[in-house]
């Protein structure tokens, strides 16, 4: 008796094993349900089934309002692609319910549900202000209203540049255009639900040739590798002339440019300057923005760089003043430009001030336009006393030539940063 209980409970055990492996862990299940929960003009989405093998049919559905639009309805497959076009399946704006039903030996149905929202109007864009022309190499603004809250961003190239807001659905947003671009600049605007706005900017791209220069080393090995060992130390000693100078010009120059793109990404939401910017007084040009320089030795190309702002020499250890209002955001030694300050004027915008003999000023210093900041000098890479002068937005190298010119600042930058009736 003993044994037959025993063997009994046994058999009853299988089964019931048996029937929680069925009806439990080999039940079929549903992935990436969360795809349905945001549905936008069109959306494609792919549900992966799991234990698929163990379904019979499988039916996809949209309800709204107690109406219901049919996705699929079919045999399983481990991956189902499906297109949803909420407009024209005839659902409207609001929400909605998506039921995903697994049929398993014939009767039994397994459910699953997701509150969806469908919302299919992307946002709506005006631009109240564009710049009729930018220049490769140049600086722009614009200023628009969005109908809702979106994700705001210009597209310069593969270059972003944010938004801020001004006023109640009013942004406006300070870009750059890179030397070399060549395109349109496109406004995007994406809202939380995933509709896609986007705009090309009617600014007329007018392209700017920059100077090219050839610049021989041969012969002036003695100078420049003491400028070489002072920011290379004991390296300088370990390589050839030639490796070491691109080291400094190739490497060195990168990670600086580097952590300057970094430094312009992080800029103040708040309006520091006003007017135009000043250029080093009674100063005289050496170099001016967007020259390439190729550097040969023995006539043959060793090396070569873009130079990114103007160098401006007056007398020697000439007081530096800050171009116009803004706060210190870095004051210390930075390779090639040797002692470095960067102001951040706000909004993205930043001025650069390289080869200093010394700071009169520190990071996080409130400084005003016309300030001395420091002196000029020969630090980092520099043979001759002077300062290297660069405009930056969000990162991004400018022609600082636009930000010394009251009358282009007037018509090209003002009308975006402030309402009409404020200039």
């Amino acid at each position: 008796m003993r044994k037959k209980l025993l063997g009994f409970l046994g058999t009853l055990g299988l089964i019931a094993g048996g029937g929680f492996y069925l009806f439990v862990l080999s039940k079929p299940r549903v992935d990436n349900l969360e795809a349905f929960r945001n549905l936008t003009k069109k959306k494609e989405i792919t549900l992966r089934l799991e234990n698929f093998e163990k379904t019979e049919r499988v039916v996809v559905k949209i309800l709204q309002n107690g109406k219901g639009v049919l996705l699929y309805d079919g045999p399983p497959v481990r991956e189902l692609k499906l297109e949803i076009r909420p407009k024209k399946m005839g659902l409207k704006e609001g929400e909605a319910q998506t039921v995903v039903e697994l049929t398993r030996f014939f009767f039994i149905k397994d459910t699953y549900t997701v509150k969806s929202y469908i919302d299919y109007t992307p946002p709506r864009v005006d631009i109240l202000f564009a710049p009729y022309a930018v220049i490769n190499g140049g600086s722009g603004a614009v200023r628009i209203t969005v109908s809702e809250k979106a994700d705001l961003s210009l597209k310069v190239g593969n270059i972003h540049f944010p938004f801020y807001k001004v006023g109640n659905n009013v942004y406006v947003s300070l870009f750059a255009v890179p030397i070399n671009f060549r395109g349109s600049i496109v406004l995007e605007a994406k809202d939380r639900i995933g509709n896609v706005t986007r705009i090309e900017l009617p600014s007329v791209l007018k392209t700017r040739r920059y100077p090219r220069y050839r610049i021989e080393l041969k012969g002036k090995e003695k100078k420049v590798r003491i400028k070489l060992a002072n920011l290379l130390g004991e390296e300088a000693n370990e390589l050839s002339f030639i490796d070491a100078f691109k080291k400094v010009n190739e490497e060195i120059r990168r990670e600086n440019e580097e952590f300057i793109a970094e430094v312009g990404k992080k800029s103040e939401e708040k309006l520091y300057w006003k007017g135009k910017f000043l250029q080093l007084r009674n100063s005289k040009v050496v170099s001016v923005f967007g020259e390439k320089r190729i550097y040969t030795y023995e006539g043959e190309k060793i090396s070569e760089s873009y130079h990114w702002g103007y160098d401006l020499a007056s007398v020697r250890n000439a007081p530096v003043q800050a171009a116009n209002s803004g706060k210190v955001v870095y004051a210390g030694f930075l390779g090639i430009y040797g002692n470095t300050v960067i102001i951040d004027h706000g909004y993205g915008l930043m001025s650069l001030y390289g080869h200093l003999a010394e700071f009169k000023v520190k990071k996080g210093d409130v400084v005003k336009k016309g300030q001395i900041i420091g002196y000029t000098d020969t630090t980092g890479l520099a043979f001759g006393d002077h300062l290297h002068y660069g405009m930056i937005v969000h990162g991004v190298p400018v022609n600082p030539i636009e930000w010394w010119d009251k009358w282009w600042i007037k018509h090209n930058i003002l009308p975006a940063l402030q309402p009409s009736g404020t200039r």
